[in-house]
């Protein structure tokens, strides 16, 4: 066996769908501000519509149903599956911070299991950031219904509080992107992510204690047609 999954096939249809229509409700969130006439986006070729404020608006409604949607269904289908191996563990803000690091040829990167810790740290910041956006983003569409009527304070709160957290969810999505991609060592994670598999040399190498439960696991199988 040359190559083992890492993801199966809804894990990475959730995870392309809430990226993609997260960077869609990105670049649409940033249109409702407004900023795309003021530095000049609207005066690019094919950007005109985004001078509309209405259009953005609405295509900003739509990609939330989507985002929305696989916030949810990722919620509800691991909670179901009782899905708990990204959930940090004792020690894993030590091993994080080490291997940050060796990312940057500073140390050498603790032993990781299935997931790296950073990994584990990095999921509970950018749920916790989801949810709030989800959140207060779900408070301003029925804040438009017209029988739901808000104090003015409330609103702007309201406005302010989904725009900060807008904006450290971009900040996340940007750390995540960098070492995606700009880090090497992570490069089959965004293989894994297209393919949903990794090769055994590459869990060998950097997760060996995933690589012993595997083995071990290979080993009952061909021990268990053995005595078949």
């Amino acid at each position: 066996m040359k190559e083992v999954k890492r993801y199966s096939a809804i894990v990475r249809f959730e995870h392309w769908l809430t990226a993609l229509s997260g960077i869609a409700l990105i670049f649409t969130g940033l249109g409702c501000l407004p900023l795309f006439k003021r530095y000049y986006i609207t005066e690019l070729p094919g950007f005109a519509w985004t001078a509309d404020f209405y259009t953005v608006t609405k295509l900003h409604y739509l990609f939330a149903i989507f985002f929305t949607f696989a916030v949810f269904f990722h919620l509800f289908f691991h909670l179901l599956r009782g899905d708990f191996g990204l959930i940090p563990k004792r020690g894993d803000f030590v091993a994080s911070i080490k291997t940050i690091l060796s990312s940057f040829g500073l140390g050498k990167e603790p032993p990781a299991d299935k997931w790296l810790p950073e990994q584990r740290y990095a999921y509970v910041g950018i749920a916790f950031v989801t949810a709030l956006v989800v959140l207060t983003g779900i408070f301003k569409v029925f804040k438009n219904l017209e029988w739901i009527i808000l104090p003015p304070k409330v609103e702007s709160t309201l406005n302010l509080l989904h725009t900060i957290f807008g904006g450290l969810f971009i900040i996340l999505f940007f750390v995540h992107i960098f070492f995606v991609v700009f880090i090497k060592r992570n490069w089959p994670l965004l293989k894994a992510m297209i393919t949903g598999k990794v090769s055994l040399e590459y869990v060998k190498e950097r997760h060996p204690l995933w690589y012993e439960r595997i083995k071990e696991r290979l080993k009952k199988k061909e021990e268990g047609m053995n005595i078949s």
